[in-house]
């Protein structure tokens, strides 16, 4: 049993051996790579607003749309706040991305006392690539900044409002922030604001026809014409995939090459 055990502590301790995936992941991060999550399947659509008037028309973030796939209903949403302008009259929103799913937020407090304060994303189907970070100052000053991620050490200093991201042992992602020398420190009482959006996953890839579910800036009548149909939807980088790549993104570690090398 004790050589039993040994072996199989041996095994996790190296990327090509281990089989468990928090260590696969921790032993990737040592290589500063980090796994993609689950994906939202992506559309291309332009909506024509049919009986729009004013100067410009807002279509709000979280701006949902409805389709079917395979007798199933699914919703696509917006992931931002697009402001246009009329051209001759027609208000055409081009070119727009929806993301299949739900948009979520979550909050936290910061509490430094809190030895155990971790800022998780809570849902496993979460697509990172939608996730939309902001730092509230207090619960009494609504301004919010807004942080970027972080995808390397280069520029950054203790003023930088960046994030970090990295998968937890359970699957879900986690969102931490520098500590006052590389990337900016939070104070106590800051808010932070997570958003993003959780997905079906592959399940709605192929959508194709979308109808407006609500309202964009109070109209309802809208053409939608889709530019790419609904793809990319998949699950979170699978073992296999980050013992894979893993090593190749710490050979290349986001330096500049010439054409020779």
């Amino acid at each position: 049993y004790l050589g039993f055990n040994a072996n199989m502590l041996a095994n996790e301790m190296y990327l090509d051996s281990a089989d468990i995936r928090k260590n696969i992941v921790s032993l990737a991060k040592m290589l500063g790579y980090t796994p993609t999550s689950a994906k939202a399947p992506t559309a291309n659509i332009d909506i024509t607003i049919n009986n729009g008037t004013g100067a410009t028309v807002t279509m709000a973030k979280g701006t949902a749309f409805t389709t079917k796939v395979n007798d199933l209903n699914y919703q696509f949403v917006t992931n931002e706040d697009i402001t246009m302008t009329p051209q001759d009259g027609v208000y055409k929103f081009s070119n727009v991305n929806v993301y299949e799913g739900t948009l979520a937020t979550y909050r936290y407090t910061v509490d430094s006392t809190d030895v155990d304060q971790r800022f998780i994303i809570p849902s496993q189907n979460a697509d990172t690539s939608t996730l939309k970070v902001q730092v509230q100052n207090s619960q009494s000053d609504s301004a919010k900044s807004t942080y970027t991620l972080a995808t390397g050490l280069r520029g950054l200093d203790d003023t930088t409002k960046a994030y970090f991201l990295q998968e937890t042992d359970t699957g879900k992602f986690e969102v931490y922030f520098g500590d006052g020398v590389i990337g900016n420190k939070l104070s106590d009482g800051n808010i932070v604001i997570l958003e993003y959006v959780v997905s079906n996953k592959e399940e709605a890839n192929g959508a194709s026809s979308f109808a407006l579910s609500g309202s964009i800036g109070g109209f309802t009548n809208a053409t939608i014409t889709t530019n790419s149909v609904a793809q990319g939807g998949s699950e979170p980088e699978t073992k296999e995939s980050i013992r894979f790549n893993a090593p190749l993104q710490y050979t290349s570690q986001d330096r500049a090459v010439t054409t020779t090398d």
